[in-house]
């Protein structure tokens, strides 16, 4: 299919065509002989009679006409007429230029963790001390702003694990509710098996679309009824891959000098990197903020929409014109029966 070109949207009525030759030929076949010019038409049932006469030779021959005026014209025009109105039913459409494509959109869950140790605060951003969630917040915001047509979606987990944003295309409600997540609004503790799950049970609704999952946690203290491998495995059932970014230093030395009630843990890389393994999907660890945003736009191009869309073009209907054409032919049919008779 090129810009320019002609196709028929219901070519099977063509098979009218043959029709209509067979139908011609049975019209001819049956037609009335014209009458001879020697014999004279007797009334309606009887034989034809045939006349002598010794002045025959000055008659005029002239065939007796039934129908009145051209009837070679009137059946030219009836059959011209139903082959128009065959192609009309066949639908011609002229390709037009080539429609854009439609945006390759995706469907992105965020699983982020609001356990207490999120509070913990190992970034150093502009020479200050700040927590994990509050650093992560502020990237995930600039990133949801660069996303243009993606719904997200955003799953937070602690004790237990609630659906935050529903998948959604409004970018503005998703940072909104972003500005609102608190350490500890969840439970204190990590269900992260049970936050993956239902991240994976958000996604289900439309497989078509090209979807991933973004855990954030620094993966401390997990708990819940699900085991985070016993999720990833759910997520690769689903073909959905989960990357992992793990948030907070990988060691004790980056603890802060101040009493904040909290035993320190570093991030559990083993786990993060395990579980984005078995989806197939790449683990990152952001041990400060420009790493950070860093694994956040290495999954933005790594997980492009890729897949080939159908191209698509402008269609213009072409069937008014046959159609008018035949309608055209039928009134001029009607109008050369109609002169014939006036004729003197």
């Amino acid at each position: 299919m090129t810009s320019g070109s002609l196709e028929l949207a219901q070519p099977g009525w063509l098979w009218l065509y043959p029709l209509l030759i067979l139908l011609a030929l049975l019209w001819r076949k049956r037609a009335p002989a014209q009458a001879r010019p020697d014999r004279l038409a007797s009334p309606a049932g009887d034989a034809a009679l045939a006349v002598w006469h010794p002045m025959q030779a000055l008659l005029t021959r002239s065939s007796i006409d039934k129908g009145g005026g051209w009837p070679w014209l009137k059946t030219a025009l009836l059959w011209l007429a139903l082959a128009s109105l065959v192609v009309a039913l066949a639908q011609p459409v002229r390709i037009g230029s080539k429609l854009p494509d439609p945006p390759r959109e995706r469907d992105i869950v965020f699983i982020v963790d609001t356990g207490v140790s999120m509070i913990l605060r190992d970034y150093l951003l502009d020479g200050q001390r700040v927590a994990r969630i509050t650093l992560l917040k502020g990237l995930l915001d600039r990133f949801v702003q660069k996303l243009h047509g993606e719904r997200i979606g955003v799953v937070v987990f602690g004790e237990a694990a609630y659906t935050f944003v529903p998948l959604s295309r409004d970018s503005q409600l998703v940072r909104r509710m972003l500005s609102r997540i608190e350490t500890g609004m969840a439970g204190r503790f990590k269900a992260m098996g049970e936050a993956i799950a239902l991240a994976v049970r958000d996604s289900r609704d439309n497989p078509e679309r090209k979807r991933l999952l973004i855990l954030f946690t620094d993966a401390n203290q997990t708990s819940g009824r699900i085991t985070p491998q016993a999720a990833a495995d759910l997520a690769a059932e689903a073909s959905l891959p989960l990357y992992t970014v793990a948030i907070g230093a990988a060691s004790y030395a980056a603890e802060e000098q101040r009493k904040t009630g909290l035993i320190y843990h570093p991030v559990d890389r083993a786990l993060l990197d395990d579980l984005a393994r078995r989806t197939g999907a790449q683990s990152y660890h952001a041990t400060d903020p420009a790493a950070l945003e860093k694994a956040i736009t290495d999954i933005d191009q790594r997980e492009k929409n890729l897949r080939a869309a159908e191209p698509r073009f402008y269609r213009m209907a072409l069937y008014p014109w046959p159609l008018l054409t035949g309608l055209l032919l039928l009134v001029l049919r009607s109008l050369s029966g109609l002169l014939a008779r006036r004729k003197p």
